[in-house]
């Protein structure tokens, strides 16, 4: 064999079966001796939502523009092929290699032996620690890592490895399941078609949505700006601006032929507008108009200025839900689903479990997310919203 390769992957949930996706894997190749010769990683599009991220902490903006499994699929073999291939709890990661594998046509030889399991391997040499990766690594000495990243996790299951093999090697020896797996004739597939897709670091500041757009576009005629103020008052009804929304803003700017000060000048009228509705209802507090300022990439005090009309008017605050309307929930939420759902319905809300043209709004644990149901609500131009958002309007609505 060529030495080992472990592998990590961080998913949407437990069960494969149950249509949950690898969301980000790891291979880090180690000699036979147990030192890391290698390593890759990238996170992947689920093509759904991203489940338990309070856990892996992977954020559907990151994973939207991330490869799918199949793009990268010939990299992984690559780095799998000729090596005996480890994880710790190595069952939960063979359980989801295969289905990936799987979904696009390609058999595997990952079964529940194929594979050196570090879990398996320290409750017989460390019998006294708990089988997590981070109790296992801390009973061995071995540093902490940045826990539950498909790298990081994958480089302490590593390090763990080679740990036994210094101090117990007869318990991590390859067996004769391993090496079948490790002499699988994997097809020849392609490589390097997309790039991997990396975190960002915890201290990244995404630029503003309007630094995408051009100081200078040549136009025929004076462009009508409706459409760019509806997509607007949707993006701001959970007083954030995802990746979603900034896409939607920069994509009707653009077909709209607007320039950069254009998109500013409009900025400027709806934050007016906004003032002079808060206003108007004796809303005293500015936090809200200052922070749709800082969405907008204004200054607060832009918020004085001429009268202005727009219809329908900014709403003060953001999200309004009146009794009857659709709504439509989607993803792993922080509060209990199913209560969630009681609250809305007794608030005389309608909680639908599909998309319509007349559904309100569907609320998100992640408004970038890339649900079955928030991508049909964006193709019907359907606002999907934060959970935080839509509990301060249930809130509101709620007797």
């Amino acid at each position: 064999m060529d030495g080992f390769a472990v592998v990590d992957t961080e998913t949407t949930g437990i069960d494969a079966t149950h249509r949950h996706r690898i969301a980000e894997v790891a291979v880090v190749h180690l000699d036979p001796g147990g030192a890391v010769t290698g390593e890759w990683s990238t996170l992947l599009n689920p093509e759904r939502d991203l489940g338990p991220q309070a856990i892996h902490r992977i954020t559907a903006a990151e994973a939207r523009l991330a490869p799918r499994f199949a793009d990268i699929a010939g990299d992984l073999v690559d780095r799998l092929r000729g090596r005996v291939v480890v994880a710790h709890n190595w069952p939960f990661d063979a359980m989801h290699l295969r289905a990936e594998f799987t979904r696009i046509g390609l058999d595997t030889p990952f079964d529940e032996v194929a594979g050196l399991c570090t879990m398996r391997a320290a409750s017989v040499v460390m019998p006294q620690s708990r089988r997590s990766l981070i109790a296992c690594c801390a009973t061995a000495g071995l540093p902490a890592m940045r826990w539950h990243t498909a790298r990081d996790d994958a480089m302490a299951a590593g390090a763990l490895l080679g740990h036994m093999l210094a101090t117990a090697p007869g318990v991590v020896q390859p067996t004769a399941e391993h090496l079948r797996a490790a002499a699988w004739a994997w097809p020849e597939l392609p490589r390097g078609v997309v790039a991997p897709a990396q975190r960002r670091p915890a201290d990244h500041i995404e630029p503003h949505f309007l630094a995408r757009l051009v100081e200078r576009l040549p136009r025929d005629e004076e462009p009508v700006v409706d459409a760019y103020f509806a997509v607007l008052d949707d993006a701001l009804l959970d007083r954030r601006i995802s990746a979603s929304d900034a896409d939607a803003l920069v994509g009707v700017a653009t077909r709209l032929g607007l320039r950069r000060d254009d998109v500013l000048a409009i900025h400027h009228t709806y934050l007016r507008a906004l003032a002079q509705v808060a206003a108007a209802a004796g809303e005293r507090d500015r936090s809200d108009i200052d922070l749709v300022a800082r969405l907008l990439g204004l200054d607060p005090v832009a918020a004085a200025g001429d009268p202005v009309h727009l219809d329908p008017a900014p709403t003060v605050g953001g999200l309004v839900l009146r009794p009857g309307d659709k709504v439509v929930l989607t993803g792993m939420m922080t509060a209990d689903r199913d209560e969630l759902t009681a609250r809305a319905a007794a608030a005389g809300l309608r909680v639908m479990t599909a998309v319509s043209r007349q559904t309100r709004v569907v609320a998100a644990a992640d408004p970038d997310t890339m649900s079955v149901k928030a991508r049909e609500a964006r193709a019907l131009g359907v606002p999907v919203v934060d959970e935080a958002a839509f509990v301060r309007a249930l809130d509101v609505l709620a007797p």
